[in-house]
């Protein structure tokens, strides 16, 4: 075991005491980074002691010791679980055996807050207790690129072809600006961190503090006394509803152009938000560092998955890049939009996280790189990218639409005094200085943050701003309640009740057309059609804009229309019952025109609704001859399968959106199974994976043989079926049944097409 001596470190606990004093606490500090992604809802659990330890909300555990707190698991934003529940500050942390939870997407050892708290609150290093020399390498890795960013200068092309060189930022001199703490002088790692190693499975955390690893179990134990035992992997609760799904979501109609505020305040505030947007362009949206588990939070107040479909990432703090990751691995490939410098960063902490390859991570998302001084356009519109002055590279944004703009600051440091100074000092370029202290003040809205300086704005710069400016500036990254009465400013409201429309009074050339050929794209048998068919879609789809309540199709009668969901909810009622739920992104209406049949349900609104709707015999006419009319045949029979019903009994299909399972349904193959079939044998590839309906499968591996697998598993050689390598197992039917084949190419596509499931099932032969 390793273990350095620790300043100040006398294995006693620091009370965190309230909320408020907390708050300030953090207001003195020299220095703070805001990290922890927020969960947009905080789920409220009981903190129920057992024995010496107890389960934290967002996951982990809490064990006490004669010594102090030890903490196990570190999602994002625990320290607030702490907060909340006045709880004292643990004396150590420790690493789970997984760092990343691949079902939720999150990391499980969120350590740079704590790391931050400890440092400059406790005046002490954050003690870490790490498996392995291996754990100490990944974390380094990772504290690295959040604490002082990736090394060297962006390369010439992530600039527009004649940017000047003054107006670039030298990040060496930036870094070395902030990573230089008055009276502490240049921080390195190991000013932050203390690494405690286990050996031979025994850590010490501090005399008589041990932490033992036993099989798949860690143990606490408090001079020779085992305290808790709690297993080594860490598993975060499962996404929680904020809505009852019973409840009708709430009608809520984007703007073309705005922003909706979905966190505003920062990582001292225990009750707040951490600052994140949805930029509202032609009516869908492009997340900005999304808050952790914003899609749940969305989709409970009616706005669906598919209606989003890009994220910027500003830089790699967790506060700001734990939900952006999140968001990359849920429903469908997304864009991302960030530099390639900021890129790097963030792929080589989430590799070292994750344990997953850089590659493998690269192929879960679309990259569009910004160049600073190009416009990167988008829906009509254009978004443009500048550095800021901050302490690792991060990018803010500038979006036009129509005759209308908006400026999000991200994090940054406008100061005009302290940022004279840095140029005084040969810190900064003149061109460079004269655009920091340039306030954007000439857009429609202005989003600034308002943080802790010196890496956040002072909001005292901010308060010295021309009244007409004000009047267009909206606060983030800072409590409401700590913006000054007095001085003209306003804190940004959180929600999609409070959403800034910014409508342009003209629209952009080619809007609408756009806007079509984006809602068409939304659908997935309609994405890969010819532009020829494109063009035949957009002259016979006609805009629909229906109130709740109102019924679109009625049981029984004819289908004479294909629709799609732009906005709203539709709920499919068979016979009086609820069957199911469609947002946007889903489709209806199909199996009526395709078997020629009378409406087997009803469709009403449960929401105000915006459809596309598109003739019988218009949308056979574009379908006759393509793969995607095969592909909808095979839907339209699956769906009295029953396979929609079985997904709901596995634990991972179960929580897909109605568009996947949509998509999932398009590739089922029903198959009745014999008795002793061989569905795939050892050293053979396998060219099927299966879903388990009313058969029963048994496998067997090098490990030996596995349970028998029933309704609802989801049985196949993953690794081999993607990579068309052999089988190291072979699976068998031991009582005859039904089962839903998918084929090899099937599987991939789907996988491709939805990475985070991908990752779900990433080295497994089974998921029940």
């Amino acid at each position: 075991m390793r273990a350095g001596s620790s300043p100040g470190f006398e294995g006693t606990s620091a009370s965190l005491g309230s909320a408020e004093a907390l708050e300030q606490a953090a207001s003195h500090l020299v220095c703070a980074h805001d990290t922890g992604s927020s969960q947009v809802t905080v789920v409220s659990v009981p903190a129920a002691t057992v024995d010496a330890w107890q389960p934290l909300p967002r996951g982990g555990y809490y064990v006490r010791t004669s010594a102090g707190a030890v903490q196990i698991g570190m999602p994002p934003e625990t320290i607030k679980d702490v907060m909340r529940l006045g709880l004292d500050v643990p004396i150590a942390y420790v690493l789970p055996r997984e760092l990343f939870d691949r079902r939720r997407g999150l990391s499980v050892a969120e350590f740079e807050f704590p790391a931050y708290y400890s440092f400059f609150l406790l005046k002490r290093r954050c003690r870490l207790v790490v498996l392995s020399p291996e754990y100490e390498r990944r974390v380094r890795t990772v504290f690295r690129e959040t604490l002082f960013g990736p090394e060297g200068e962006p390369l010439p092309s992530e600039f527009a072809e004649g940017y000047p060189e003054s107006r670039r930022p030298s990040f060496r001199r930036e870094s070395e600006y902030f990573r230089t703490v008055p009276g502490k002088g240049r921080l390195s790692i190991d000013d932050l961190i203390e690494f405690v190693v286990a050996e031979d499975g025994v850590a010490e955390v501090v005399p008589g503090i041990q932490v033992a690893v036993r099989d798949d179990v860690l143990v606490v134990r408090d001079h020779g006394r085992d305290v808790a035992a709690l297993g080594a992997t860490v598993t975060l609760p499962a996404r929680t509803s904020t809505m009852d799904d019973d409840e009708a979501p709430p009608s809520f109609m984007p703007p073309s152009f705005g922003v909706t505020v979905l966190g505003a305040s920062h990582g001292f505030d225990p009750s707040g938000k951490t600052t994140g947007f949805l930029l509202w362009m032609g009516g869908r949206a492009i997340l900005v560092d999304p808050p952790t588990d914003t899609t749940e939070y969305l989709r409970a107040r009616g706005v669906a998955p598919k209606t989003i479909d890009g994220v910027i990432l500003t830089h790699c703090h967790a506060d700001h890049d734990a939900g952006t990751f999140q968001k990359l691995l849920e429903e469908g490939q997304v864009n991302l939009y960030t530099t390639p410098h900021i890129l790097g960063s963030f792929l080589r902490k989430y590799s070292a996280l994750s344990g997953l390859s850089e590659d493998l991570l690269r192929r879960t998302f679309r990259f569009h790189p910004v160049r600073i001084g190009a416009p990167v356009h988008v829906r009509g519109g254009e978004l443009w990218f500048r550095y800021t002055l901050h302490s690792i590279p991060t990018i803010g944004v500038e979006a036009f639409y129509g005759n209308r703009s908006i400026s999000i600051s991200a994090d940054t440091l406008y100061d005009p005094e302290r940022v004279t100074a840095m140029y005084e000092q040969g810190i900064l370029d003149r061109a460079r200085y004269e655009d920091l202290v340039a306030f954007p003040e000439h857009h429609s809205a202005i989003l600034h943050e308002a943080g802790i300086p010196p890496l956040h704005t002072p909001v005292s710069a901010l308060a010295t701003l021309p009244d007409e400016v004000k009047e267009r500036l909206y606060l983030v990254h800072i409590a409401s309640k700590d913006v000054p009465p007095d001085s003209g400013l306003r804190a940004a409201r959180e929600g999609l009740e409070y959403t800034i429309r910014v409508e342009p009074q003209h629209a952009p050339r080619f809007g609408e057309a756009i806007e079509m050929l984006d809602i068409f794209s939304m659908v997935d048998f309609l994405r890969d059609l010819p532009m020829s068919r494109s063009r035949d879609l957009l002259q016979v789809a006609t805009r629909m804009m229906l109130p709740a309540g109102e019924k679109v199709v009625t049981q029984g009668t004819r289908g004479d229309s294909f629709y799609i969901i732009v906005h709203g909810t539709v709920e499919i009622v068979k016979d009086g019952v609820p069957i199911k739920r469609y947002r946007a992104g889903d489709y209806f209406g199909e199996m009526a025109i395709l078997l020629d049949q009378p409406r087997s349900a009803d469709a009403v609104c449960i929401s105000d609704v915006e459809l596309v709707a598109i003739d019988r015999n218009d949308f056979l006419a574009i379908l006759r001859g393509s793969e995607m009319l095969t592909r909808l045949e095979r839907l339209v029979r699956i769906r009295d399968e029953g396979a929609w019903e079985l997904l709901s009994h596995n634990s991972v299909l179960s929580w897909l959106t109605s568009a996947q399972k949509t998509q999932l349904q398009m590739y089922l193959l029903p198959h009745r199974a014999a008795a002793d079939e061989l569905l795939w044998d050892v050293g053979q590839t396998p060219d099927r994976a299966y879903l388990v309906d009313d058969a029963v499968v048994t496998m067997k591996c090098p490990e030996g043989d596995l349970k028998p697998f029933a309704c609802g598993a989801f049985v196949g050689e993953v690794d081999a079926l993607r990579s068309g390598a052999p089988s190291s197992s072979s699976a068998r039917v031991t009582r005859a049944g039904k089962l839903f084949a998918i084929e090899r190419a099937d599987l991939v596509r789907f996988f491709e097409d939805n990475p985070g499931v991908y990752l779900s099932f990433l080295g497994v032969r089974f998921i029940e």
